[in-house]
């Protein structure tokens, strides 16, 4: 219950406290128009008695008093207005509290967007995509459903205050009756709001590993359908399918429970209440008719209270799970550094960079150089520490010991989102939408445009793809499935240079191609030399006569294999004394 009280006062983006000042209002308005009831029925009935309750008199001096004749026309049309008042009220009420649930399901889901994509790199190796697709898509609408049936609860707790008050005025002891009665509903049916609350959080656990499983199913269902394993996986969707059926079951059980239940008890409960009032405490047929209505209202808007609580209560596990996720991305927010702007002019490099994961040490004592405008390559066995290596120049991780250095600037000193704003990255894992050859290249962005889209195509060798028909507009298919394993890396190419970055990255993009091919991609990125800071993490020797600077990286170091560097360069840089002399062409890096 509390929980549903935290959902509605602390929900983002809403202004409960109008919410609640209209409600209270309608509460009032309800209860004067149900007060007017016992002068009207007291006409009908032929004027008051003697054993006319004080409420009966004091309402008819006050309407008297303001100038209103107490003739029956005039009594409807009071309890009327006063009605027509209350439903005015709780329609402005409720609406907006329906207009700020959408409020709330979109708040939500910006704000754990914003706290994931800001969250450090180490905190997405324990996450699943398929979780946070399901807190985004289904939670995330429980959320906005959880703050809209918290108003609906609070909406029947203050009408059953409304009629509460006004019912002690008419009748003490029936009125006592009442709220006994609505209490008695609430323990009754508690075990079934117990049950709905587990069903609920059960379906909640349930839908977040069925999103994970397909999620990582289908990213893999070329291997599944060709070794056709995909059976087993399927089964076990099949298994987290009959779990959720069985949840589902008992909430729909708990709810009609609730609602068929409540309706015999209620029944029982009034009757009980009118007969009690009747024949032992002799009421007055005005005040019976009325108190037997209030009463009746009571008992029903408890019961009504408790079924929207139950309906809040199976849907308000995701508001709290989505807030949970939210809390721990943001505890992991990345820190972006400094304030320097970077500048690779004067290339990058690493002093005595050592870095661990956990207690395993990866790399240690690191040095090298990145010269500007030029192809260095990383090579090694896989393990060795490159793609760390690389990590680390983009600011992913930090050095445990030593410094990266971007020009004379340490990494830490940076402005780490203007330097990755300068950087192109092709990973070896190839994440292409299944959308167009535009949206692929540009990712969105608006700014970038259809030439600058062709350009880029075109420098990284894929110049053919816009002879198709459809041009730009042709799709990739689902993970660029209508493309070649070539056409693919080179269109993730052309998405890291559309942006005329100065630092290429290069993370094994040739792993998974023939060597034609491979060669062919090789030619295009070395053309691309003298342009483009370029870093390529490869273990194929097909790089190694393009590099410029040649490092193997194995053992935790890293060793200068060969600096490839013209002769009339090298006379050059001997002359000026800014380089190393061309017998530098092998052992450690100092």
């Amino acid at each position: 219950m509390l929980t549903i009280f935290r959902i509605f006062f602390t929900a983002e983006g809403t202004r409960p406290f109008l919410v609640l000042l209209c409600l209270i209002s309608a509460g009032i308005a309800e209860a004067v128009g149900m007060g007017t009831l016992l002068p009207l029925a007291s006409q009908l009935a032929g004027g008051t008695s003697q054993n006319s309750s004080p409420m009966n008199k004091v309402i008819m001096d006050g309407i008297t008093a303001v100038g209103i004749p107490t003739s029956l026309g005039y009594l409807i049309a009071f309890v009327s207005a006063f009605l027509a008042i209350k439903a005015v009220l709780t329609f402005s009420a409720l609406s907006y509290a329906g207009i700020a649930s959408a409020k709330v399901a979109v708040n939500v889901r910006r704000r754990l967007i914003n706290a994931v994509f800001d969250a450090r790199w180490g905190y997405y190796s324990g996450q699943s995509g398929g979780k946070f697709a399901n807190a985004l898509s289904v939670e995330a609408t429980r959320c906005g459903e959880a703050y809209m049936f918290a108003a609906q609860t609070i909406s029947r707790a203050a009408q059953v205050l409304a009629y509460a008050g006004i019912a002690f005025f008419i009748d003490w002891r029936l009125a006592s009756i009442a709220l006994i009665a609505g209490v008695v509903i609430l323990l009754v049916f508690s075990r079934l709001i117990t049950a709905a609350r587990r069903a609920g959080a059960q379906q909640n656990k349930q839908m977040q590993k069925l999103a994970t499983l397909v999620v990582d199913v289908l990213s893999s269902i070329k291997p599944l359908k060709s070794m056709s394993r995909y059976q087993k996986l399927v089964g076990g969707m099949g298994a987290l399918l009959k779990s959720m059926r069985r949840a589902l079951i008992i909430r729909e059980l708990s709810i009609q429970g609730m609602i068929q239940g409540s309706d015999l008890l209620i029944a029982i409960l009034v009757g009980g209440g009118v007969y009690l009032a009747h024949s032992y405490w002799h009421t007055p047929l005005p005040e019976l008719v009325v108190s037997g209505v209030i009463f009746f209202q009571i008992v029903a808007a408890t019961s009504r209270m408790q079924r929207q609580l139950q309906r809040a209560i199976t849907v308000e596990n995701s508001y709290v799970r989505v807030q949970e996720m939210t809390a721990r991305a943001r505890a992991n927010k990345e820190e972006l550094g400094g304030k320097v702007k970077p500048d690779i002019a004067g290339g990058c490099r690493f002093e005595n960079v050592g870095f661990a994961h956990r207690k395993r040490q990866v790399l240690k004592n690191i040095n090298l150089e990145i010269p500007a405008n030029q192809l260095t390559v990383l090579q090694g066995p896989s393990g060795a520490g490159k793609t760390t290596l690389i990590d680390m120049l983009i600011g992913l991780h930090r050095p445990k010991t030593g410094k990266v250095y971007v020009g004379e600037t340490s990494l830490e000193s940076l402005d780490i989102a203007a330097w990755r704003r300068q950087i192109g990255y092709v990973p070896q894992e190839l994440h292409l939408l299944h959308a167009s050859i535009r949206d692929n290249v540009a990712l969105g962005d608006t700014s970038i445009s259809d030439e600058r889209v062709a350009e880029a195509l075109t420098q990284a060798g894929v110049e053919s793809l816009l002879q198709r028909q459809s041009g730009l507009d042709a799709s990739v298919g689902e993970l660029g499935s209508k493309l070649s394993g070539g056409q693919r890396q080179r269109i993730s190419i052309a998405r890291a240079l559309v942006t005329a970055p100065k630092l290429l990255i290069l993370d094994e993009v040739t792993s998974a191609l023939d060597p034609e091919t491979e060669r062919a991609l090789v030619d295009s990125i070395t053309a691309l030399k003298g342009r483009y800071t370029i870093v390529a993490i490869t273990h194929r020797s097909a790089w190694t006569s393009a590099a410029d600077r040649l490092y193997q990286i194995e053992k935790q170091q890293a060793s200068l294999v060969s600096p490839v560097i013209s002769a009339p360069k090298a006379r050059r840089a001997a002359k000026r004394k800014k380089a190393p002399s061309v017998k530098r062409r092998a052992g450690k890096v100092a």
